[in-house]
């Protein structure tokens, strides 16, 4: 009876603080805001925006913190027979940990207390990032991550936590390797020296080739395919653009592990070859999706892709490219001047991204610094400039010290879309917790 008594005093004991509790937890709107709508930046950028808070009614708050934070991550077991190894890794790239002051100026007469007024607050932030961050990436077996908690630290009682995931865009520059704009190939055959004599029965020889190795996300790559089946038997052959990641991390241990995948991210049928004929296939042009571009500054995941010939059950050839988030300006400028012949514009070049009908002036940067702004009288001046690889600049906002005038891009969500960023050691009331990075697009 004692026993019954006790626990029924316990639950009615303890049900009406854990009632008060929730009830104070409750707000009507606790959100990070950034003044990027595109929740996108540069490595370098300011990040800037506003934590917004509705209250119902006053909050008993002592401080509005403001943490925001980016690092790497890897992480997976490792099975062998009935012995599991877990790896994983964490490389921080910084951590700011702001107070906001916010709720000082609501200190109570005690000098103790500070409580937040019932209504609408807007508590302005900003915060230079890093410049030799890597691009935002989520993968199979980890992540590049930047995220921006705000947290209404209460006294005796639960923080409030609001969260919200942002892209960062590393400097990945085409420009900076001359060879990423020269074209390249590669050829394969299912021939080998031990088995010459098999060529008596055919064998099959492919070759790719494209016209250079450096892209950015939303360009067209132009791949040109050959097929020489001497073989008594057609077989299709195919094109395709693949995503290799490499994920590095360490066991408890401290040995160093590393984990592979392979993603394939479009295929482009060629058709099929005949027997004892050649396929010699007119240009292909694959259009990039919104990919991660190569994580040039980090050191636990390396991303590559390439593009691959495929010839059933015998040959594939694959050609290496590389992903950047700067694309070369020479193209850039190339497609400008296209569009001035296409729209018949004057000496104002017009650069063709979905939703900016902005007329931009293209200028250059010569050698001693003097800034030349293009005219008819000045196009053979400007392609010297530009075969001597000087900087070609256009307007622009995002990457004002590597190239002051370049246009801004507009971006696209991944091509892997959303995935889910909830931690399991983190209690997050507000904000998302599925994220997808953005990358810059450029297109015709």
């Amino acid at each position: 009876f004692f026993s019954r008594f006790y626990l029924f005093a316990l639950f009615h004991l303890f049900q009406p603080l854990s009632f008060l509790s929730v009830r104070s937890m409750k707000l009507d709107k606790f959100v990070i805001e950034l003044d990027n709508s595109e929740n996108a930046y540069f490595a370098g950028q300011e990040v800037s925006g506003k934590i917004i808070i509705d209250a119902p009614e006053p909050k008993k708050v002592n401080e509005i913190l403001l943490e925001l934070k980016g690092r790497c991550r890897t992480a997976w077991t490792k099975h062998s027979g009935k012995s599991r190894k877990h790896c994983n890794n964490s490389e921080p790239y910084f951590l700011e940990q702001l107070n906001t002051m916010y709720t000082h100026k609501f200190t109570q007469d005690d000098g103790k207390d500070r409580v937040l007024p019932s209504g609408h607050h807007e508590i302005p932030f900003s915060y230079t990032l890093p410049k030799s961050l890597p691009s935002s990436f989520e993968g199979d077996h980890g992540f590049v991550r930047y995220t921006c908690r705000a947290i209404a630290e209460r006294p005796w009682d639960f923080d409030i936590v609001s969260r919200t995931a942002f892209t960062v865009v590393g400097i990945e520059d085409i420009n900076s390797d001359p060879m990423l704009s020269e074209p390249t190939s590669a050829s394969e055959s299912n021939q080998t020296v031990a088995a010459l004599c098999w060529k008596a029965s055919g064998s099959v020889q492919a070759e790719l080739s494209i016209a250079k190795s450096g892209y950015t996300p939303g360009e067209l790559i132009d791949a040109l395919a050959k097929v020489q089946n001497s073989s008594g038997k057609a077989r299709k052959a195919c094109l395709k653009l693949t995503q290799h990641a490499v994920y590095k991390a360490k066991t408890f241990a401290g040995t160093e592990q590393s984990k592979v995948t392979k993603k394939q991210i479009l295929r482009k049928e060629l058709g099929e070859v005949a027997a004892h004929a050649s396929l010699n296939a007119p240009v292909e042009r694959i259009r990039i999706p919104a990919l991660p571009p190569r994580l040039g500054r980090c050191k636990s995941i390396q991303i590559s892709y390439t593009i691959d010939l495929e010839v059933e059950a015998t040959v594939t050839v694959s050609v290496p490219i590389t992903l950047g988030t700067i694309p070369l300006l020479a193209d850039l400028l190339t497609h400008s001047k296209q569009s001035v012949v296409k729209n018949g514009s004057g000496p104002l070049h017009k650069i063709s991204m979905p939703g900016d009908d902005a007329i931009v002036q293209v200028t250059i940067t010569d050698e001693d610094g003097q800034t030349h702004t293009e005219d008819d009288e000045m196009s053979n001046e400007l392609d010297a400039l530009l075969s001597a690889r000087k900087r070609v600049r256009m307007p622009s906002s995002i990457l004002s010290e590597l190239y002051p005038t370049m246009p801004s891009p507009y971006y696209r969500e991944s091509f892997f879309g959303k995935v889910d960023i909830s931690d399991e050691k983190e209690s997050i009331q507000f904000g998302d917790n599925e994220f997808a990075p953005k990358y810059p697009f450029y297109t015709d």
